[in-house]
């Protein structure tokens, strides 16, 4: 199965407001449709320190305008935030605006001052997921129907019928054991978090395909990474790396990082312990073309992954406009040579 690559955008940038962030990431969905791009992805995060962007399948709308091929996901939903009527619909639209261009992606959710934000108990976010799942499927039916579950009571037919038939693509972010079991059982394609180091994504992918071989369906493998590229791996640590690397500092401080997956945890005692030689490695695709090239690659080799979705721009830096150029370079020494030529086993 041939490679294919998506951007995942900001949520946030440092000395933009909302209105200016939003007409740059337009430009930079442009140029990513131009440079060959197969979909852009936003993140769900609320309660963001200053203010980011929310509700991704609204921007997503706005973002897809000007475009033609380039499809919008969703990189993800916490799912048990959302009432499945509501975001059946919203797909549904977004399905038809778009003309069959949207993929949601799906995962548990995490922070819990966001389910206190939204009045919803954490505690039963695995069995509230899988039910909205449920509802979702039938939503996406377009036919009449009934559920009557733990979490959701619900009677009727969303209409109109997707775009998309039989529905748009659902993507899982997951990589606990009974989240591979829920992405093989309930998903189209397994996207790892950018936390996870690759071999222990290529444990999971096979965990995952283990699993999509009990219940019969057909294993997909997705990686969200952390990229960027230049003229040397030492440019992209000096001039994008440190802000990479500040997200990561968020990620670390909230619990994200987990000693089953990454035993150094435990030995971070400082910010000065987490340094990019303990988090690169594994994690974030950097270098020259040449570099880049290799790694995907190699990853690819190791993961079986199908599909890279790369995160770009951090609310730090670099900005817009290196963005931009970093997108096309992209496109033209990674994604054109590599587009093609890197396949799946």
């Amino acid at each position: 199965m041939t490679l294919r690559f998506g951007l995942v955008l900001p949520i946030q940038s440092i000395g933009d407001d909302i209105p200016t962030l939003v007409d740059q990431l337009r430009a930079e969905v442009q140029a990513a449709e131009a440079a060959g791009f197969d979909a852009v992805f936003l993140t769900e995060f609320h309660q963001a320190r200053g203010g980011a962007l929310v509700s991704p399948l609204l921007v997503g709308a706005g973002l897809l305008a000007g475009t033609s091929r380039i499809r919008f996901g969703t990189a993800v939903v916490p799912t048990p935030l959302h009432h499945p009527v509501r975001l059946a619909e919203d797909v549904v639209m977004l399905d038809h605006m778009s003309r069959g261009r949207v993929i949601l992606g799906l995962g548990i959710g995490h922070q819990p001052p966001d389910f206190r934000l939204f009045g919803v108990d954490r505690s039963a976010r695995v069995s509230r997921t899988e039910e909205a799942i449920a509802v979702l499927e039938q939503c996406f039916s377009g036919q009449p129907f009934s559920h009557s579950g733990e979490h959701f009571e619900v009677t009727g037919q969303v209409t109109p019928a997707p775009y998309t038939a039989p529905r748009p693509p659902i993507w899982m972010g997951a990589h606990s054991a009974p989240g591979l079991d829920r992405s093989a059982r309930l998903a189209d394609l397994w996207l790892c978090d950018p936390e996870r180091h690759i071999d222990v994504v290529a444990r999971l992918a096979e965990q995952y395909r283990a699993r999509c071989a009990v219940h019969g369906t057909t294993p997909r493998v997705g990686l969200f990474r952390e990229a960027w590229i230049a003229d040397s791996a030492a440019e992209c640590e000096a001039e994008w790396a440190p802000h990479a690397m500040q997200v990561h500092r968020l990620y670390y401080n909230v619990g994200v990082y987990l000693e089953e997956f990454e035993p150094w945890v435990t030995q971070v005692q400082s910010r000065e312990d987490f340094t990019l030689d303990l988090l690169g490695p594994g994690r974030f695709l950097y270098g020259s073309p040449d570099e880049v090239r290799a790694t995907v690659t190699e990853w690819v080799g190791k993961t079986g992954a199908e599909y890279l979705a790369l995160r770009l721009r951090h609310p730090g830096g670099p900005g817009h406009d290196a963005t931009l150029s970093a997108i096309r370079r992209f496109g033209a020494e990674v994604i054109g040579p590599l587009g093609a030529g890197v396949v799946s086993p």
